[in-house]
């Protein structure tokens, strides 16, 4: 990357071959003893390379498009909801309709859709109120997994915080920044910071890692002079920092579950102890570690599709893992993971952490 911006090497497909394989799961910068920024580094590299040499993707589908347009995606989840429930989308995988429209991949990745619903404003406490939060939808999480923010609205409300869900929030901008399009990840940037600036809260909470990561960014990022911040914090370490009720009733699981850590979680937001401490709330489940941890899984945001060989290679790794555990369940704190190991797994034994929590809720 030096030698790139000193001119000491030429921009060739190879060179920029190299940098487009970086996963960005940031481990190199978590272990450096110098205390290395990569993740600051390999982004003004790929902006700068996408200045003078733009990728054209070869996506069927636009991703950039499905994370900044809240009416395709509704429409398009509301499709394939029905495709799914027809059976249409079963028989077009069966005779090979997918493959020939180049929608294979996606297909693969793409869990079992639920029918969407539209979100309210604000959801106030069960409990007496202790203070509100704000909760970020992203994209792909409200296109692919309500599931998992419907869990954290009802258990942040059974433990005192109203939610604000506010509409004029949008994608957090990673997949456009990780791809070298600063203009587009600052105007989605400058959009979040609007949409959540005048709400009296006292964190923003995602629930995915992957975004979280970036919204934390925001404070790196400057625009027009102006730099971005917003209290961001990950749903799993926001919970645990509460006083929680004793008399919160949590139904037992006599299970064993197994715990992937997110790169985003663990080398970038520091935050992969959370997950398990608060899978622990739930009586007589076991919760056990996914050995290889501290390896990316592949998924690394548009990575899945852009390297399918690499990234399932980096997968197989995990299912092997998890097989060898003899549990029931995975968790996971990230959409893209979720998605690109439970390609892998039954839909069902991949979930996120706070979604068992509020299944167990009496």
């Amino acid at each position: 990357m030096k030698a790139l911006a000193n001119g000491q090497l030429p921009l060739t497909d190879k060179l920029q071959g190299h940098i487009d394989n970086c996963l960005m799961c940031r481990a190199c910068e978590a272990k450096c003893p110098s205390k290395v920024n990569y993740g600051q580094i390999m982004d003004a590299t790929r902006i700068a390379i996408a200045a003078k040499k733009p990728k054209v993707s070869t996506q069927k589908i636009s991703l950039d498009e499905l994370a900044t347009n809240k009416k395709r995606r509704k429409r398009d989840a509301t499709v394939f909801w029905l495709l799914d429930k027809s059976g249409l989308r079963a028989i077009g995988r069966a005779f090979g309709i997918t493959k020939a429209m180049g929608l294979a991949r996606l297909d693969q990745l793409a869990p079992k859709f639920k029918r969407v619903h539209d979100w309210q404003s604000y959801y106030p406490a069960k409990q007496s109120k202790l203070g509100d939060v704000a909760l970020f939808t992203g994209c792909f999480t409200d296109l692919f997994d309500q599931q998992t923010l419907d869990a954290s609205i009802k258990v942040l409300n059974h433990l005192g915080y109203g939610v604000h869900v506010p509409e004029q929030q949008t994608c957090c901008g990673a997949l456009h920044y990780h791809k070298g399009d600063k203009a587009q990840a600052h105007s989605l940037a400058r959009q979040n910071n609007h949409a959540f600036a005048n709400l009296d809260i006292q964190a923003i909470i995602s629930t995915a890692s992957g975004c979280g990561s970036h919204l934390k960014d925001y404070q790196q990022l400057s625009d027009d002079g102006q730099t971005i911040s917003l209290k961001v914090t990950d749903v799993s370490e926001f919970l645990m920092g509460l006083d929680w009720p004793t008399d919160l009733n949590i139904k037992p699981l006599a299970k064993r579950i197994a715990v992937h850590e997110p790169c985003s979680l663990r080398n970038s937001l520091k935050a992969a102890q959370f997950p398990y401490e608060l899978l622990q709330k739930i009586p007589k489940l076991e919760v056990i570690p996914l050995p290889g941890n501290e390896r990316c899984c592949g998924s690394a945001g548009s990575y899945m599709l852009d390297h399918p060989e690499m990234a399932d290679s980096l997968k197989q790794d995990k299912l092997d893992a998890f097989n060898q555990l003899d549990a029931n369940l995975l968790a996971t704190s990230n959409i893209g993971c979720s998605m690109h190991i439970g390609s892998g797994l039954k839909s069902t034994r991949t979930r996120h952490p706070i979604t068992l929590l509020a299944e167990q809720l009496r």
